[in-house]
């Protein structure tokens, strides 16, 4: 807002929100929400809610992200609805141009940040040196080229030689922000607790209450203004399912002006099976193939893909379940992830996070994430160790879920071409991914790392562990409002998606439904 509009407001006696919306529209990831709110007195006040990385389209991670006319030392604070890199990835690169307000985020949201940026930060560089090793190379073939014949020979000009010798010299390709400027960021984000209506400045006051979708996040609501010009604005950040392992349900927000609502599963609604009786049947099955020895290759191995938070600890909560009622053998776990093993370590310091059922069993004792034989494995040589023919059944625990990178490429390499190992994935495959091409119907053969495998290992999936809930969920939330909000705003979605989401809520809810473009903006009455 320019000062001149913010004198004629401040004259006027009243006070404006103007929200832009500058990620994730019409699109899954890259959560960004920005505020800019001028006081009764012409005071603006400029805070972002989440500050995520495209997922989808890198570009758009090197574009200017931010209003028009707006740097990044002009904006106050910033929030965080939770830790996914989708929501928070983008926030290094923020500071590195000049950010240096504080965030505001729950306990458990900063404990898992300070595992998520500095490996983005890692990842970043890694592919920054991956793509200067390909433009040399591309520069490389160029040069060794031969150049099309000159129908008129003559000498070149020294100009021209030297914007030969120029361009044949690639760019050096920068990462977005570095491992090390990621941890110098994490002094900046700071607690609140839930469900505790905290000032971040005069006339915005922020409250966090449970989400349900990963450990400490938030649905994030918003009261901006004074007096009968305050309004309410509530964010969803991501919507989690109803009785899940580990977390609480998510809770019930009942007042708002105004919602800003995900839509990643704005179509779908998930199976309802017995998630617990699933997965007993498919670890009995690939035990049994497992406790058959190969002459040459030893015992079988289950390999479970998951993401290092939530979905490593969700299983290993079942899989302690199952065991304890006699439902599976006391097969050895090995959790094979340094950052699963980490996150892992994170939920433990926050019992207080906890549904019931997990509550009950840390009262007495019982680490809800602790088989009765269990090894953490954060030695690297130990984790090549268990790509030798295995003296016994084992099932392996490790990341990434979608088999796109870390160690589960090396035991996937070592266990595909052998029948009596079973590979199970928990969650959605990615379009592209190495899970994706396993989980299609009819694979039998497979490149990792440049080799080509066959795949003779029985492949399983289950989709009972997403951590996103569906359209019945979702509605099911947005229900409990007691009065309809003047607007719904539908983000974190494809197109499609988001319009079917749409029609649903504006059929049965006869909510005001509107679905931003990027870099929209709305003034908030």
């Amino acid at each position: 807002m320019t000062p001149k509009a913010s004198k004629r407001l401040a004259r006027a006696g009243k006070s404006r929100i103007r929200l832009h919306f500058l990620g994730a529209t019409r699109m899954v990831t890259g959560s960004l929400h920005f505020f800019e709110y001028t006081s009764e007195e012409g005071i603006t006040t400029r805070f972002f809610v989440d500050m995520g990385l495209n997922q989808e389209v890198a570009a758009m991670n090197r574009q200017n992200r931010l209003p028009s006319g707006i740097k990044p030392s002009q904006i106050d604070f910033g929030i965080f609805s939770h830790a996914h890199i989708d929501h928070t990835g983008f926030f290094p690169k923020l500071v590195k141009d000049g950010f240096t307000g504080p965030v505001y985020t729950t306990a458990p949201t900063k404990d898992l940040l300070s595992l998520l940026l500095p490996d983005s930060g890692y990842l970043q560089e890694k592919e920054a040196l991956s793509a200067q090793r390909r433009a040399e190379r591309k520069d490389k073939t160029a040069a060794n080229t031969p150049a099309p014949a000159k129908k008129r020979p003559g000498k070149q000009s020294n100009t021209a030689k030297s914007s030969s010798a120029k361009a044949a010299q690639p760019t050096a390709v920068q990462p977005l922000y570095t491992e090390m400027e990621a941890r110098a960021c994490l002094g900046q984000i700071k607690c609140v607790e839930y469900d505790t209506l905290t000032q971040l400045a005069d006339g915005i006051q922020v409250k966090f209450t449970n989400a349900a979708h990963i450990l400490g996040a938030a649905v994030v609501t918003l009261e901006l203004g004074k007096r009968n010009q305050k309004r309410t604005v509530v964010l969803t950040g991501d919507i989690g399912r109803p009785d899940m392992p580990v977390l609480q349900d998510v809770a019930q927000v009942k007042q708002a002006d105004y919602i800003i609502c995900e839509g990643t599963y704005g179509d779908k609604l998930h199976e309802k099976r017995n998630r617990l009786a699933i997965l007993a049947e498919i670890i009995n099955k690939a035990y049994k193939r497992a406790n058959v020895p190969h002459q040459k290759f030893g015992y079988g191995v289950i390999i479970m893909p998951a993401f290092a938070v939530g979905r490593v600890q969700s299983v290993l909560f079942d899989l302690r379940q199952l065991m304890a009622e006699k439902a599976i053998p006391e097969i050895p776990v090995f959790v094979d992830s340094p950052m699963a093993i980490s996150a892992t370590r994170i939920h433990r310091n926050h019992p207080d996070h906890f549904n019931q059922e997990t509550s009950a069993l840390v009262k007495k004792g019982i680490d809800p994430f602790t088989t009765p034989r269990y090894a953490e494995l954060e030695d690297f040589k130990l984790s090549q160790q268990l790509d030798q023919p295995a003296s016994s059944p084992v099932i392996i625990v490790g990341s990434s879920g979608m088999a796109s990178g870390g160690r589960i490429l090396a035991h996937l390499e070592a266990r595909l071409p052998g029948p009596q190992h079973t590979i199970v994935f928990v969650g959605y495959q990615g379009t592209g991914t190495l899970g994706r091409q396993l989980v299609e119907p009819g694979v039998d053969i497979i490149k990792i790392n440049g080799k080509i495998l066959r795949v003779n290992a029985t492949i399983e999936s289950m989709s009972d562990y997403s951590g996103h809930g569906d359209y019945g969920d979702i509605m099911r939330w947005l229900s409990g409002f007691q009065r309809k909000p003047r607007q719904l705003f539908l983000v974190h979605g494809e197109a499609a998606t988001l319009e079917a989401l749409k029609g649903r809520v504006e059929r049965t809810l006869r909510f005001e439904v509107t679905i931003p473009r990027h870099r929209d903006h709305v003034d908030l009455d």
